[in-house]
């Protein structure tokens, strides 16, 4: 997998390896359970929930162009 340069809130998971754009982004990607049932969303779930990848490679939970 492709390393993405991190800093500010941008992250990476290292459960999943997914890149994230924003505290927010990475939050939302979480499914709370308890212990055993705490985990990531699958891309297709993240896509459901309107997350997307921004040209950069980072989930991110809205995009919009100027």
């Amino acid at each position: 997998m492709k390393k993405l340069k991190l800093g500010n809130s941008r992250c990476q998971y290292i459960g999943c390896d997914e890149y994230f754009n924003s505290v927010a982004a990475f939050d939302k990607h979480r499914i709370e359970g308890i212990c055993e049932t705490r985990r990531c969303m699958t891309k297709k779930e993240l896509l459901k929930a309107g997350l997307s990848v921004n040209a950069a490679g980072f989930w991110v939970t809205s995009t919009f162009r100027l």
